[in-house]
């Protein structure tokens, strides 16, 4: 689905300047739930808005589906962190999911029926005349999942798009992903830095270490579907965590 091949990064003219991202190759398959697992300032937002085509690589290219990514793809979609300036405060919710939709060409009733059949996805069915500023934090971020849903995208780039909300909304939009991820068969790469959250999602783990380049790749085994008690109970959770935990301080195996 997603191939990355020697990608970088460098900010300015001078080819000697440390980079942000240094010769990143990776791989992901189709109906594949990958995490990127890496501490903060490691490349890992600056990796995702090359494979979004959101900003040009210095060398290197990405190729989905065997086309080389040159600008947004229209087979993508991306779930930003910061859920508040992502969405539109002056449009409803309903609005705002189906606002991807005049991209894509979509006719009216194809949208409205999109947008309705997604906001039910994410638990927000009869909530699409309330603005974003009239929700938590939680339901805007459910919003945004609900506008890439409704865009029904080969492919969904996300951005530590949980990191701002309390731990047990956290949890609840785990659960809704990993739902939607079923239901909708979507191919997902999921940024994050979070240790538990990479084990508790994804199918397999790659370890960015900073300049952004793969420093271990963790094939998680968990067995599926999953729930917050039982697979964090799980006796192979907490060794994947142990080695996960000890790649990004630098003391894993070879890659």
């Amino acid at each position: 689905m997603l191939e990355v091949s020697g990608l970088r990064k460098v900010y300015g003219p001078d080819p000697a300047a440390r980079p942000a991202v240094a010769d990143l190759s990776f791989e992901v398959g189709e109906r594949e739930f990958v995490c990127i697992l890496g501490s903060s300032g490691c490349g890992k937002t600056t990796m995702l808005r090359m494979l979004a085509g959101l900003e040009p690589s210095t060398a290197g290219q990405v190729r989905l589906r065997d086309t080389t990514v040159t600008g947004p793809p229209r087979e993508m979609a991306f779930v930003f962190q910061d859920y508040s300036r992502s969405l539109f405060p002056w449009m409803t919710v309903e609005r705002n999911v189906s606002f991807p939709l005049r991209y894509k060409g979509v006719g009216k009733k194809e949208a409205r029926d999109a947008t309705e059949e997604a906001l039910e996805a994410v638990g927000l069915g009869g909530r699409g005349r309330q603005y974003p500023w009239q929700m938590s934090g939680g339901m805007q971020q459910r919003v945004a999942i609900a506008r890439a849903l409704a865009y029904r995208p080969k492919i969904l780039l996300m951005d530590e798009p949980f990191a701002s909300v309390d731990a047990q909304t956290r949890a609840e939009l785990e659960d809704l992903l990993l739902s939607i991820w079923q239901r909708y068969e979507t191919t997902v790469l999921f940024v994050t830095h979070d240790i538990d959250e990479a084990v508790y999602l994804a199918d397999r783990v790659l370890v960015l270490r900073a300049p952004a380049h793969v420093g271990l790749t963790v094939d998680v085994d968990l067995p599926r579907p999953r729930d917050q008690l039982t697979t964090k109970a799980h006796p192979d959770f907490a060794k994947l965590r142990s080695e996960l935990f000890a790649a990004l301080q630098g003391k894993e195996r070879a890659a």
